[in-house]
């Protein structure tokens, strides 16, 4: 019994150091013990397969095959197998692919890996952020450049007409500034008058040219040729005969501009006072009778008489008195002095409209009283039929 027992302890022995002596990589073996054997230059020499000085390959992790026999995709056949195989080829073994789910192992001296480049034909366009031109940097302070030179204020243009003027007025009614001369000085002389510049002496009807009026009022004279710098102008002249003109010196003369203007309607019988184009008043006036009728000529104002108190004429002549510088074409004389056209007040405003007076134009005392007050002497008058 004993020696039985013996045998069979030797028996197991023997069969165990048997099986220890098997050639490993065995296709059944290694699918049983689900170990993966190390595949090394030593066992292909083994086998046979590998030649003396033969490079060594790396190792390569992962199955070499399976029950079917199926070898994975992208590897060789295993090594080892037990029909032979071939040897492993030169280079470096691929990564195997991402749906295998093996690691990719680097070769440990592997060949660098060279990706050639495909040149695009077409024009390359850059990034918009990265190509787009950075901004100049901006440029030291200039020096200041010369002021380039004034220039002359454009003329102010005259404001537009008034739309509500009275009927009477032509919608064309023309006018002009008036340069008017004033005698400076407090006396009574006589102003020579010539033809021309150092020219010949001109005579009158009535007689020289006086520096003074009759009521010591300094002479006015509106200047026709000629501006203030002029040692010589030519003047309308307030004697007769209506129309006169002359050359005079200016030494003893102011200057003036006058824009205010009257215009008188004999037919229609009205009158209106402007400062240049501005309407400032209007009024029906009377007119001279047949007889005597006032005459439609164009002069200025040379003299303005207040008379409120009847200081220097009867209470027919109203509040106001205002000369011009000429004269009733029909009469040589009135009232003992030569007929000088004037525009004044009545004392009967309800004759209005008619036409009555002895050549002169009369008016109501309140519009005559704002002609006396706003405009100057030199404001022209404009009587047309």
């Amino acid at each position: 019994m004993r020696a039985a027992r013996l045998f069979v302890a030797v028996l197991l022995v023997v069969t165990a150091c048997g099986s220890d002596r098997e050639e490993p990589g065995g296709g059944g073996s290694s699918a049983t013990s689900g170990q993966e054997p190390a595949v090394t230059s030593e066992a292909a020499d083994a086998d046979g397969q590998g030649s003396s000085g033969a490079t060594d390959h790396p190792a390569v992790d992962g199955p070499t095959g399976d029950a079917s026999g199926q070898t994975p995709l992208g590897t060789d056949s295993p090594v080892g197998a037990g029909e032979g195989s071939s040897a492993m080829p030169d280079g470096p073994v691929p990564d195997l692919p991402a749906e295998t789910g093996a690691p990719s192992v680097a070769p440990s001296s592997a060949a660098p890996t060279v990706v050639a480049s495909t040149v695009d034909p077409s024009p390359q366009v850059a990034d918009s952020e990265t190509s787009q031109a950075s901004p100049p940097a901006e440029p030291d302070e200039p020096s200041a450049a010369p002021a380039p030179p004034e220039l002359p204020a454009p003329p102010t243009p005259p404001e537009p007409r008034p739309t509500t003027w009275p009927a009477f007025i032509p919608a064309d009614l023309e006018w002009e500034p008036a340069t008017i001369l004033v005698f400076e000085e407090d006396v009574n002389v006589v102003v020579p008058v010539y033809d021309g510049p150092n020219g010949n002496r001109v005579a009158f009807p009535d007689g020289a040219l006086w520096s003074s009026t009759d009521r010591d009022n300094p002479l006015v004279v509106r200047v026709t040729q000629g501006t203030e710098s002029d040692e010589w102008v030519e003047a309308a002249l307030p004697i007769r005969p209506n129309g006169a003109r002359g050359w005079i010196r200016t030494d003893r003369f102011s200057w003036s501009t006058v824009t205010h203007h009257v215009f008188v309607d004999l037919s229609d019988r009205r009158l209106a006072l402007f400062e240049g184009d501005e309407l400032i008043t209007h009024t029906g006036v009377i007119v001279g009778k047949p007889s005597t009728p006032t005459p439609a000529l164009s002069g200025f104002v040379v003299e303005k008489l207040p008379n409120h108190n009847q200081q220097n004429f009867s209470i027919v002549l109203g509040d106001w008195v205002l000369l011009l510088s000429f004269f009733s074409e029909v009469l040589n004389s009135f009232g003992g002095e030569l007929p000088r056209v004037s525009l004044h007040g009545t004392h009967i405003p309800e004759r209005l409209g008619e036409a009555l007076s002895n050549f002169k134009v009369r008016m109501p005392n309140e519009v005559v009283e704002v002609i006396a007050q706003e405009a100057p002497l030199g404001t022209v008058v404009n009587i047309v039929e």
